[in-house]
């Protein structure tokens, strides 16, 4: 898992240099052009950062119990498989069976979006029987629960706006405005939140 949190870390860098490109080109282009996309690109990219890491960890994390590295959940022993699949486990030599294993479970992950609080909580299951898990990543975060939720939705519905509405207000068909400090704080945030979970669960 740590070789996922620091491809995470590597994306978020990524990310971040979006608005170093932003600021450069704001100060060495004179003209009446709008870098404000770039703002926008960035806070796609940091979704994109935080869901495939939660993706990542709990791609792993399931093949761990599966090799009896980390306890079964109660979530993970409910999943189902395919007979297919069983029979593939079963006979498995060449690939060994963790790897068909693996490859099951990115194929039944991958359609699934890792951004709200509840699918994050719903994933996080498969390999992190915590009951309160919002109250235990808010509290390494330092913050409530509520209030964590709350901006990670808000993040989650912006970055859909951008993606599937070009930013665009309908009332004016005009884009939402956007701060630098405000796209540089969901970056932070979401960061805060990536490192604060596997922090718990690894």
């Amino acid at each position: 898992m740590r070789n996922s949190l620091n491809l995470f870390r590597s994306n978020i860098t990524e990310a971040r240099n979006l608005t170093a490109l932003y600021d450069y080109l704001e100060v060495s282009m004179k003209s009446p052009l709008s870098f404000d996309d770039l703002l926008r690109s960035q806070i796609v990219y940091s979704v994109s950062a935080f869901d495939k890491l939660i993706h990542d960890i709990i791609r792993i994390g399931m093949v761990e119990i599966f090799v009896g590295r980390r306890l079964p959940t109660p979530a993970y022993l409910a999943e189902s498989i395919s007979i297919s699949i069983h029979n593939e486990l079963i006979t498995a030599t060449i690939p060994p069976p963790a790897y068909i294993f693996e490859q099951a479970i990115f194929r039944k992950l991958k359609t699934v979006s890792y951004q709200e609080p509840g699918k994050i909580a719903e994933g996080l299951s498969y390999i992190w029987e915590e009951k309160q898990k919002w109250q235990k990543i808010s509290a390494e975060i330092g913050l409530n629960d509520k209030d964590v939720k709350t901006q990670l939705k808000l993040i989650a519905n912006r970055r859909n706006t951008i993606v599937h509405e070009s930013d665009i207000d309908i009332s004016s068909n005009s884009k939402y405005p956007i701060d630098k400090n405000d796209c540089k704080a969901i970056t932070d945030f979401l960061e805060q939140c990536g490192e604060a979970i596997v922090s718990l669960i690894i």
